[in-house]
C-alpha cells in the first residue's frame, strides 16, 4: 500500500485488493452488514423480490431488535418475529431481545473493530468511527443488493480532517465538539465525506465522547467518519491519513468552547446554549444511540442528585444498552434518576426516532441530547426539539427551563 493514502482510501483500498483514490468507485465485500427491526424486514421482502431467498453474502451479518422495543403494537412484533425467523434460518448472529442500540452495542461487544467496513440500515451506522472503523449506512434496496449479490459498490469518499486540541472546559463533552463543527460545516459541508478526528490528549475525551462525536457526522452529510483520540488509545496508528494525502483540514480549540445547543429545526442550527436559557421546556430524554452511554448518564446524575425535576416536566432516561444500565444501578445513578422523579425506560431507540416511549404532544418543546431535531423528530409536527449535552438536559429538567450549569 502506498504512503500517500487517507483513512478512507485505506480501507478501501483493502476490501479493492488495490491502491484506490478519492473519487474512485470500488467493488467489495463489507467486513459486517447489520440490520435493525424497522429496515431489517423490508430488506428481507426486497432480497426476496431480487433473488428468492438465497443470500450470496458470506460476510458477517448482525440482526438487532432495537428501534421498536420491546414492540408497541401488532405490526412492531410481526416485523421482529419475521426478521429473527429469516435470520435463524440463514445462521446470522441475533442479538438477544433487549440488549441494547445496534451502534452503541457493537461497538461494546467488540463486533466493530478498527480498520472494519461496516454497513447497516441505518443512516447512524457511521457511529463506527469511534472504534476506529468506517461505516456506511445504506438504505434497505442497497443492503438487499448486497445480500442477494454479495458485494456492492462505494464511491471512495475524500476526507476532511479536525484537528482537535484544547482542555475542555467544565461541563463540556463531546456532543459540544460535534455540534461546533456542525456550526463549522452545516448540513452538507460534508456531503459523500469522510471526517476523519484528531483529539490531542490534553482535551480529556473518553471513548463514549468518541460515541457522540462520529455518530452525529451524518448530520453534516458525512458518509463515514473515523476518531484517534490520544487520549485513551490509538491502536490503529496505521489507518491515519498519511501526511502528504490530499485532506481538506480543519481546527477547532476545545478550551474556547462553552456549552452549545442545536434549536430547530436543524441539527446545523447551533448557538450557545446560554442563548435560549430560560426557555421552557416540557420533556427532558436522555440517552439514545449517541448519548446513552454510562458517562451521559453519570452527568445527568451529577445534575440531579438530590435535586427532583419540576413537576411539570416529563424526564425520560434511556440507556443505550443493558450492560450500561446494569453498571447505572451499580454506581447508584438509576436510584439517583428515579428519587428525582425521571422515568427509566429499557433499551430502545424510542421516542429518539419519534416511535414510541416519550413522542411528544403538539405544541410541546423537549431538550435532550439525541442526535436529530427535525420537524417532528420526536412526535407531533408542531413540537420542538433543542439539542444539547447531558449536563446541559439534565439541568433544564430541574428547573423546567433550558439551564446551562454553572451560569
Amino acid at each position: 500500500m502506498e504512503n500517500n493514502l487517507t483513512s478512507a482510501e485505506k480501507i478501501f483500498s483493502r476490501i479493492s485488493a488495490k491502491d484506490v483514490k478519492a473519487g474512485e468507485f470500488v467493488w467489495g465485500e463489507p467486513d459486517l452488514a447489520y440490520m435493525h427491526d424497522v429496515l431489517g424486514p423490508l430488506t428481507i421482502e426486497t432480497m426476496k423480490k431480487i433473488n428468492g431467498e438465497k443470500v450470496n453474502f458470506k460476510g458477517k451479518v448482525v440482526v438487532v431488535n432495537d428501534h421498536i422495543y420491546p414492540p408497541k403494537d401488532s405490526a412492531s412484533a410481526n416485523n421482529i418475529r419475521n426478521m429473527s425467523d429469516f435470520a435463524k434460518k440463514e445462521g446470522w448472529d441475533i442479538v438477544p431481545y433487549g440488549e441494547g442500540i445496534e451502534h452503541t452495542l457493537l461497538i461494546e461487544n467488540n463486533i466493530i473493530r478498527e480498520g472494519m467496513l461496516v454497513v447497516g440500515t441505518d443512516s447512524h451506522t457511521v457511529t463506527a468511527g469511534a472504534a476506529g472503523a468506517m461505516g456506511v449506512g445504506l438504505g434497505s434496496t442497497d443492503m438487499a443488493a448486497l445480500l442477494s449479490i454479495g458485494k456492492i459498490w462505494f464511491k471512495v469518499p475524500e476526507t476532511i480532517l479536525i484537528r482537535v486540541t484544547g482542555r475542555k472546559k467544565r461541563y463540556i463533552a463531546g456532543k459540544d465538539l460535534i455540534l461546533k463543527a456542525m456550526s463549522i460545516l452545516g448540513t452538507n459541508g460534508a456531503n459523500y465525506k469522510s471526517i476523519e478526528f484528531r483529539i490531542e490528549r490534553e482535551c480529556e475525551m473518553n471513548r463514549d465522547d468518541d460515541l457522540s462525536i462520529a455518530n452525529m457526522t451524518v448530520e453534516a452529510g458525512a458518509k463515514t467518519s473515523i476518531i484517534f483520540n490520544e487520549g485513551h488509545s490509538v491502536k490503529n496508528t496505521w489507518l491515519k491519513s498519511d501526511e502528504y494525502s490530499n485532506l481538506k483540514v480543519m481546527k477547532i480549540d476545545l478550551s474556547n468552547i462553552d456549552p452549545l445547543i442545536s434549536f430547530p429545526f436543524s441539527p446545523g442550527n447551533v448557538a450557545k446554549a446560554e442563548e435560549y436559557a430560560g426557555t421552557r421546556i416540557d420533556q427532558v430524554y436522555i440517552g439514545n444511540c449517541s448519548n446513552g452511554t454510562i458517562s451521559d448518564l453519570r452527568e445527568a446524575a451529577e445534575m440531579l442528585k438530590g435535586n427532583t425535576v419540576k413537576d411539570y416536566v416529563k424526564m425520560i432516561v434511556v440507556p443505550a444498552t443493558r450492560k450500561i444500565y446494569k453498571e447505572a444501578i451499580k454506581e447508584g445513578i438509576i436510584d439517583i434518576f428515579l428519587d428525582a422523579g425521571a422515568t427509566v425506560a429499557p433499551p430502545t431507540c424510542g421516542a429518539c426516532a419519534g416511535l414510541h416511549m416519550g413522542v411528544l404532544a403538539k405544541g410541546e418543546v423537549c431538550i435532550t441530547n439525541i442526535n436529530r431535531n427535525f420537524r417532528g423528530r420526536m412526535g407531533d409536527p408542531e413540537s420542538k426539539v433543542f439539542i444539547s449535552n447531558s449536563y446541559v438536559a439534565a439541568a433544564s429538567a430541574v428547573e423546567g427551563r433550558i439551564t446551562v450549569p454553572g451560569e
